[in-house]
């Protein structure tokens, strides 16, 4: 069975070859959000792989949601033609019945979670999981409220608090509120190298356009001594970094 890494690649791959639909500058939009969101998914993956191993039930929704509707949208907001659009509409029907039942899973997965913290609440461990479930379902309010039962189970924790403001920053629309900023300043100071604040750091720059600090952060991950880390799509992002700062 492929790890949810290899599933999350290679659907960011197939948004990536997807892109090639559109015209620019529309192009470029779409690369950034799908590039955004393929760090946000490996943010909630990363900082605890090595502790606990996720559920494959909920392994590639996150990216399939990217590759998906953001699809649909651009199509049915008029931005761009594809030259057989009844393929491409079967084909888009097909996946979204597949991800409706991916869906389902995780949310079955999320109603296990619920069922074992109410027999112990206590599970730090479990309360950051359930943030991972309802992060992977864009519940990133809830995912918040997870995360921040387990950071008062488990204490103040460089992961927890990357992961709280990974939560808010996308429950926001994408937006690094001063809070969130906060929480990164703190887990960075308390753990220069944590992996969830630079991919999301980057993730920001890029989406910003600021493509070399979004290099310079994800160069600081790969220096990190995380083993859990994608290392080969952090060097994909380098490189599309890279020719976008070219253009």
């Amino acid at each position: 069975m492929k790890t949810r890494e290899q599933l999350n690649l290679e659907n960011y791959q197939q948004a990536v070859k997807f892109a090639g639909n559109f015209t620019e500058p529309f192009k470029q939009e779409y690369l950034a959000e799908a590039e955004s969101r393929y760090q946000f998914d490996q943010n909630t993956t990363e900082p605890w792989q090595n502790k606990r191993k996720f559920s494959p039930l909920v392994a590639s929704l996150v990216v399939l949601l990217i590759t998906v509707l953001s699809g649909l949208l651009y199509w049915q907001s008029g931005r761009y033609a594809l030259v057989q659009k009844g393929e491409q509409m079967h084909q888009a029907f097909q996946v979204k019945l597949e991800m409706e039942d991916k869906t389902q899973k995780n949310d079955r997965y999320i109603e296990s979670l619920q069922n074992r913290l109410r027999e112990n609440p206590n599970d730090g461990d479990l309360w950051y999981e359930l943030g991972q479930a309802y992060a992977l379902n864009n519940e990133f309010n809830s995912a918040l409220i997870s995360y921040q039962n387990a950071q008062v189970v488990l204490g103040e924790k460089a992961a927890i608090l990357g992961a709280m403001a990974t939560a808010d920053y996308y429950d926001k629309g994408q937006k690094l509120s001063e809070q969130a900023k906060a929480w990164l300043d703190k887990a960075l100071s308390l753990d220069s190298k944590e992996s969830s604040s630079l991919l999301l750091l980057a993730s920001d720059a890029f989406l910003h356009n600021d493509y070399e600090q979004a290099i310079g952060y994800w160069r600081r991950v790969l220096d990190g001594d995380n083993d859990a880390i994608n290392r080969r799509a952090i060097i994909q992002s380098i490189e599309m970094a890279k020719q976008m700062r070219q253009k």
